[in-house]
C-alpha cells in the first residue's frame, strides 16, 4: 500500500504542477522525456533523471528564474549533478498519507471561532503564506478553502483531486493568527472536500512545522523525498563543476589533481553550497577529512540561515561518522545557533536523535 500511496504523491505532484503550468504559467516542455513545468516558478517531478545538461540548456532557453527539482526518494548522485550546474540543495518535503473512509474523524470541531469558506477570494491577509498573485485564479479542477477575519483571508489550503487521490498544497496561515487551530480545522475540511470529490486517500508533502499539524488529523509518514533549487545566476566554470562532482562523489584521486585552493574549499561551489557541507550532505566523511587537514579551521565555520556549526548540521542530518569526526578536530561543543540559541546537544534533542544526544553528552556538549 505505501509504495502505491507513494507513487501516487509523485503522480499528483505531477498534475498538480500540470494544470499550474498550463493555467498560469508558459506551458510544458519535454527534456528527454520528462516533463519541466513552466509557471512562476518552473518545477519538474522526473520519473527518471534527465540529462543535467540538456536540463540546464532547456532551464536557460525558457530563461527560468528559478526551478524546484522534485526527487520522490533522496539521490545523492542526482544531487552532486545538479549543483555542480548551479542548483542549490534544497529541503526534505515529507510524504504523508491518510485513509478517508471514515469521514466522521474530519468533523469539525465544535464552537469554532471561525468559518472556513469555499474559494475565497481577495483581498489576502499581507503574511498569508501561498497568497495567489493578483488576478491569477485557480487552475480548473483545484478547489481552494479559506479562513477570514475582518475581510481579509487569513488561512488557506488547496485540494487536487486527481486518479481517486487528493493532493493537499498551499496550506498557510497568518503569522499573526497562528496557534489557534485554523491550520488543523482546514486540513480537515480539506479531506471532507476530498471525500465529496471521490477519493479515498489524502496525500502531501509536509514541513517539519506542517507535520504536527497534519498528524493531529491522523496523517502518517510515507518517507522523505529530496529537492534541489535552481535561481538564474552565471554558468559554473569547467573547473567549478569538476570540484563540486569530485567532493561529491568522492573521488578523492580528481581532488587532488585538482589542488583547489584555500579560497576554493572555503567556497561556494555552485548553488552557494560550501564543500564541507556538500561533504557532509553527500556521506563524504574521507572528502571531508581531506579537506579539514589542510584547513582546520573549517570546522567552526558556521552554515545556513541559522549559522550552525558542522556538529549542528550533522546531527540535523543524523550523521554519526560527521558528528565523530568534528568532535575529533576540536569543533567548538559550546558552540550555538544564531536562530534558536540551541547547542548541537539542544538539536540531537529537538530532532529526537537520541543515540547522538547520548553521544554529545559523553563529549561535554551543554544542552
Amino acid at each position: 500500500m505505501d509504495a502505491a500511496l507513494r507513487r501516487a504523491v509523485a503522480d499528483n505532484h505531477r498534475d498538480w504542477m500540470a494544470r499550474w503550468a498550463m493555467t498560469a504559467g508558459d506551458g510544458i516542455v519535454s527534456i528527454g522525456g520528462e516533463d519541466l513545468y513552466l509557471s512562476r516558478e518552473a518545477n519538474l517531478f522526473p520519473r527518471s533523471a534527465p540529462d543535467p545538461d540538456r536540463l540546464i540548456a532547456a532551464i536557460r532557453t525558457h530563461d527560468c528564474a528559478g526551478v524546484g527539482y522534485w526527487s520522490l526518494d533522496p539521490d545523492d548522485r542526482v544531487g552532486v549533478g545538479l549543483v555542480a550546474r548551479g542548483f542549490g540543495w534544497g529541503w526534505r518535503p515529507h510524504w504523508m498519507a491518510i485513509e478517508l473512509e471514515d469521514e466522521e474523524r474530519f468533523s469539525a470541531a465544535p464552537d469554532l471561532a471561525f468559518e472556513v469558506v469555499v474559494a475565497p477570494g481577495p483581498p489576502y491577509a499581507h503574511t498569508l503564506p501561498y497568497a495567489p498573485p493578483d488576478g491569477v485564479e485557480d487552475p480548473p479542477g483545484v478547489l481552494r478553502l479559506g479562513v477570514r477575519l475582518r475581510e481579509k483571508v487569513i488561512g488557506q489550503i488547496s485540494v487536487n483531486p486527481h486518479a481517486g487521490v487528493a493532493g493537499i498544497y498551499s496550506m498557510g496561515v497568518a503569522r499573526r493568527v497562528r496557534g489557534r487551530g485554523i491550520a488543523t480545522e482546514l486540513t480537515r475540511a480539506a479531506c471532507r472536500l476530498a471525500i465529496e470529490q471521490g477519493c479515498r486517500h489524502a496525500v502531501l508533502n509536509a514541513t517539519d512545522d506542517g507535520e504536527r499539524v497534519y498528524r493531529r488529523v491522523g496523517f502518517r509518514s510515507l518517507g522523505w523525498g529530496q529537492t534541489w533549487w535552481y535561481s538564474r545566476r552565471p554558468a559554473p566554470t569547467s573547473r567549478q563543476t569538476a570540484l563540486t562532482e569530485a567532493i561529491g562523489f568522492g573521488d578523492l584521486a580528481a581532488l587532488e589533481a585538482l589542488s583547489p585552493t584555500d579560497a576554493e574549499l572555503e567556497g561556494p561551489l555552485p548553488g552557494d553550497q560550501p564543500p564541507l557541507a556538500l561533504a557532509l550532505l553527500t556521506g563524504q566523511v574521507r572528502v571531508a577529512e581531506w579537506i579539514l587537514a589542510r584547513l582546520p579551521a573549517l570546522v567552526d565555520v558556521r552554515y545556513g540561515h541559522h549559522h550552525a556549526t558542522l556538529l549542528h548540521l550533522a546531527v540535523e542530518h543524523d550523521s554519526a561518522p560527521f558528528v565523530e569526526l568534528a568532535l575529533a578536530h576540536g569543533v567548538d561543543v559550546a558552540a550555538r545557533d544564531a536562530t534558536f540559541s540551541g547547542t548541537a546537544l539542544g538539536w540531537a534533542q529537538h530532532f529526537g536523535r537520541d543515540a547522538l544526544a547520548a553521544r554529545l553528552r559523553d563529549a561535554g556538549v551543554p544542552s
